[in-house]
């Protein structure tokens, strides 16, 4: 039985992969800082249109942007480290990846938002932390 660490791709598989993931991190970080910029604004915004529909829209959706770029931004440390090295990243990348996003995502949209994404962020390392098994 091999391990997952045993398993290296193909060069041109982790450059695939490695792209893909990076076009999903901007794309989510974009959203994010475009949701942030419209909480912030004085003037009729999409956010100010979901909080008159339902107030806890524009939080739910400013956590889940956070959440999958914390994802697709951890796919890509993993990729990249494994493309330069040949090694398969450590915890260490991740938790600092997840103390990044964390902290961005605590600083652009508050307390509330903040700790969801780190909760959720949370429950994904838990999940690869089963998957290395």
């Amino acid at each position: 039985m091999t391990k997952v660490s045993d398993d290296i791709p193909e060069r041109d598989e982790i450059v695939r992969s490695t792209v893909i993931t990076v076009f999903f991190t901007v794309v989510f970080l974009v959203i994010a800082i475009a949701f942030w910029a419209w909480t912030a604004s004085e003037v009729a915004t999409p956010v100010t249109w979901l909080n008159t529909v339902n107030p806890v829209l524009a939080p739910v959706i400013e956590v889940f942007t956070m959440f999958l770029a914390f994802v697709f931004l951890t796919t890509t440390t993993i990729n990249l480290r494994l493309f330069m090295t040949r090694i398969r990243a450590g915890w260490t990348e991740v938790i600092l990846v997840f103390i990044i996003v964390v902290a961005i995502s605590w600083m652009m949209f508050g307390d509330s938002v903040g700790l969801a994404t780190g909760v959720l962020s949370l429950a994904f390392i838990g999940y690869l932390y089963l998957l290395q098994e």
